[in-house]
């Protein structure tokens, strides 16, 4: 299904701001179409097997792990995290590379950025492939870490990840908890609690200095979203990968809570300067963590736009039915 594995013929390290480094790299063909692949997460990074979703003699495919991802090299504070730092991350390295117009290809959180890339820098693309699409929007974050969304699906799961509100459970300090405005300890957890309560518990938690705390939160944020992810089911969560999953909770509380385009959800009400790009969207019928919803809406309001449903496929592009409708769309993408 994938094509075979290929290695970079060019990479490095782009320094962005003091402090962050971006790694990146090029694989395929150097006169091909040039396509980015925007990674999801936040915090995920690229991997090997990203590169095989490219055919390499039609694709000039570029590949770079976002500010504190990956191979990424990051001392900067967790304020520097935004999304608009992304977005000029992501032009930076097109400029670096010399490449005149590109192709977005992202996925969940990578649909944000790109459509955020496209609606700020609209001439320097070509077009956009997006696989489970996400804007982070009010509704989106409720459906995925509060009572009443994702949890009706999957509540034994749930009960696991909102135990972070029973100080009894997670071990917050008393400070933390206090600031948060969470429960006394014993307190029953009621359903009023929003999806805000969870992230700013989950980020004090992730940021303790406590290490069983950290690792305890982390492990029970990746549970989560590792439990809801595929239809088929994912390999188990390895102990190796503590390290990563706690950075991805912790950016993604960090963006979802405060960043502040994704907190102006005007900005995602209209698509009037990309109307033009052709966008494709891949969207797993099933899909749990981005629902058909939001991928339908963009639709809807994106004039030159396709929608390929994929049945029996959930949220991760690992699903094999998934990965082979990613895999056909890009063959089918106009070549030179």
């Amino acid at each position: 299904m994938l094509y075979p594995s290929i290695e970079p013929f060019n990479s490095g390290w782009l320094e962005v701001s003091p402090g962050e480094k971006i790694y990146w790299e090029e694989c395929g063909n150097k006169a091909g179409v040039p396509i980015v692949f925007v990674h999801g997460g936040p915090g995920a990074g690229c991997s090997e097997t990203s590169r095989r979703l490219f055919d390499p003699q039609k694709f000039r495919v570029v590949l770079w792990d976002q500010r504190a991802c990956g191979r990424s090299q990051s001392l900067g504070p967790l304020s520097d995290l935004t999304l608009e730092h992304l977005v000029q991350d992501l032009e930076r390295v097109r400029q670096h590379l010399g490449i005149d117009q590109w192709v977005l290809f992202g996925g969940s959180w990578g649909t944000t950025l790109s459509l955020a890339y496209a609606q700020i820098h609209p001439q320097q693309v070509s077009g956009l492939l997006l696989r489970g699409v996400f804007t982070a929007s009010t509704s989106e974050l409720a459906w995925l870490y509060q009572e009443g969304g994702a949890a009706q699906v999957f509540p034994q799961e749930w009960s696991m990840f909102a135990q972070i509100l029973k100080h009894d459970k997670v071990g917050l300090e008393k400070d933390n908890k206090d600031a948060l405005g969470l429960p006394d300890q014993g307190q029953t957890l009621v359903q009023e609690y929003t999806w805000r309560d969870f992230l700013k518990a989950y980020l004090a938690a992730l940021l303790s200095q406590d290490l069983q705390t950290q690792e305890s939160a982390a492990f029970s944020w990746a549970h989560w979203e590792h439990s809801i992810m595929s239809v088929p089911g994912l390999p188990k969560l390895a102990p190796q990968d503590m390290g990563r999953n706690r950075s991805m909770a912790i950016q993604s509380c960090h963006l979802f809570l405060n960043d502040p385009w994704l907190r102006d959800e005007k900005r995602w009400a209209s698509y009037e300067d990309i109307q033009h790009l052709p966008c494709l969207i891949v969207q797993g019928q099933f899909d749990i963590v981005t629902p058909m919803k939001t991928a339908h809406a963009l639709h809807q309001k994106w004039d030159n736009s396709q929608l390929v449903q994929v049945p029996g496929a959930g949220h991760a592009s690992s699903d094999p039915e998934l990965m082979q409708a990613l895999i056909k769309s890009l063959d089918q993408w106009p070549g030179r």
